[in-house]
């Protein structure tokens, strides 16, 4: 981005105050807010870190290249008096194989902030496969600031069915990983699943070591719900995010701190209130999505604010 190679040290630089660092197992946070994984502009992702957040997961990629829906399948819709984002992407990407000779040498890692990848898949081969290229890879990286991030919750795929609907497979993918590496594993879960289901999810995770809970994603909504025309999304609907799903995003952090998980709050954060409120939960980390489309200076307004009510 031009913008960002004239102007960035003036206008995205933001210092991270000092109070605000979070470690989690072996990584260190410098701020708890990160960009969670949508966004696959590694550019834009760059000028976010800037602007202060403490690390970024880095968009799902799968086995193949993915060319994704049909268009049109982003659209924007005001709830709650707020501007939301539904989409229905279904996972557009370049293939593991190109995504991970194009990661290694990225400017990316020069800000020393915890990288996560993101896995996606339409079956447990697809993720294990595409696990096995990342964690080759990994051991090319000059940083250890990565971690991995599975993605189990994705509806917009060609199957319609997500890993994380078979806990055994679930579990299988879990230990093939930890033979294999050490590293920090996050398990990004639908808040549309039920609270018995995600309960038996958090069981498999408090068994492993290293492993952190993203609560949660988008939320699939159709487009008679969402009041859209016929044609306006594929596959009849799409992922909202942004701050209409907020409360299901506090119910899943107080559901999986009572089972004394590592947590990540993501869906509906966007204010210094919303944070706080997940915090109080019991949530470590902060994943921002919707609120760093719609104004990424959130970042140091938030960093300040948290700053000054530790």
């Amino acid at each position: 981005m031009k913008i960002d190679k004239l102007f960035g040290g003036i206008a995205y630089q933001f210092l991270i105050p000092d109070n605000l660092e979070v470690e989690l197992f072996d990584l260190k946070f410098k701020s708890p807010i990160i960009a969670s994984s949508f966004k696959s502009d590694k550019n834009l992702i760059g000028i976010w870190l800037k602007l202060g957040l403490g690390g970024a997961i880095l968009k799902t990629i799968m086995k193949d290249e993915r060319k994704g829906n049909s268009k049109p399948r982003l659209q924007q819709v005001r709830l709650e008096r707020q501007a939301c984002l539904v989409n229905a992407l279904g996972l557009p990407g370049e293939g593991v194989e190109k995504f991970s000779k194009a990661i290694i040498d990225n400017p990316l890692w020069n800000h020393k902030k915890p990288i996560g990848l993101s896995i996606g898949g339409e079956n447990l081969d697809d993720y294990i496969k595409t696990f096995n290229v990342l964690d080759t890879m990994s051991n090319k990286l000059k940083s250890s600031k990565y971690f991995f991030e599975l993605n189990i919750s994705c509806p917009n795929t060609d199957t319609g069915s997500t890993i994380g609907e078979n806990i055994d497979e679930l579990e299988t993918l879990i230990n093939h990983i930890r033979a294999k590496n050490d590293s920090v594993v996050s398990v990004k879960i639908s808040p549309d699943w039920n609270n018995d289901h995600l309960k038996k999810i958090g069981e498999v995770i408090k068994s492993k070591e290293k492993m952190i809970i993203n609560a949660g994603n988008t939320q699939f909504k159709t487009i008679e719900y969402l009041g859209f025309k016929n044609g306006s999304l594929p596959r009849g609907g799409g992922g909202l995010s942004g701050v209409a799903i907020f409360p299901r995003t506090l119910e899943l952090v107080n559901l999986f701190n009572d089972m004394n998980l590592k947590i990540m709050a993501t869906g509906g954060i966007s204010t210094i209130h919303h944070l706080n409120a997940v915090k109080d939960a019991g949530a470590s980390l902060y994943g921002l999505a919707t609120a760093l489309i719609m104004d990424p200076y959130c970042i140091p307004k938030i960093n300040y604010a948290l700053s000054r009510v530790k």
